[in-house]
């Protein structure tokens, strides 16, 4: 057998992906994801208290908007790093906006509050627990992803792995939102950064095992 004729064989059962294929696959996977991640959040850990009287300040809505804004970002990163050789450098630059935004806003708030304010603004009273509550309402996330992309054909695993870590935890930190306490944005600009920072190391480090598995 010639290579031509290898090839030809190899190719005679190729079929042409339907257009949109990725975007249909990742709407397949999330909304369950995301459903599992809301579940623990209300009924593990709970909405937050003063959920009626939160909502009414522009606090809330900052700590809020910033890691759905990241997750946004990021599910446009997904579909282009689960195509060989695909790097999102635009996704990359707008998630450092994104960041040096509320990064603004917690010096601002700072800057306004009186001294004695400062400890609560950056440490609250939950500083060692958001982290490992986004980790958390993340890991579904990721593991949601993680099958979006092994369903894919990224070439690029250890990125791969890194981008659904930080999409899953930006993810997983917007549904913690609705639970967290704190009003503090420099709060959110280190500790909920950390926690979709970490679920990133997270999926960067298995992501060449679970995705060439």
């Amino acid at each position: 057998m010639t290579t031509d004729d290898l090839i030809d064989r190899l190719a005679s059962d190729l079929r042409p992906v339907a257009p949109n294929a990725l975007g249909r696959l990742l709407v397949l996977a999330l909304p369950p994801a995301l459903a599992v991640s809301a579940a623990l959040i209300v009924f593990v850990h709970g909405l937050r208290p003063d959920l009626a009287q939160a909502i009414l300040l522009p606090a809330f809505w900052v700590k809020s908007a910033y890691p759905l804004l990241l997750a946004i970002i990021g599910i446009g990163a997904m579909v282009i790093v689960a195509r060989p050789g695909g790097v999102p450098r635009a996704a990359g630059a707008s998630a450092l906006l994104v960041y040096i935004g509320v990064l603004t806003l917690a010096l601002w708030q700072l800057h306004l509050a009186p001294a004695a304010d400062y400890r609560q603004l950056v440490l609250g009273v939950s500083a060692w627990f958001c982290p490992i509550a986004v980790l958390a309402s993340g890991a579904p996330i990721l593991a949601a992803l993680t099958w979006f992309l092994r369903k894919a054909a990224p070439t690029r695993l250890r990125l791969a792995g890194f981008v659904a870590g930080i999409t899953s935890g930006a993810a997983g930190a917007w549904v913690y939102s609705w639970g967290c306490i704190e009003n503090g944005l420099t709060f959110v600009a280190l500790w909920y950064t950390t926690g979709i920072l970490l679920m990133g190391l997270i999926g960067m480090a298995s992501g060449r095992r679970l995705l060439a598995w």
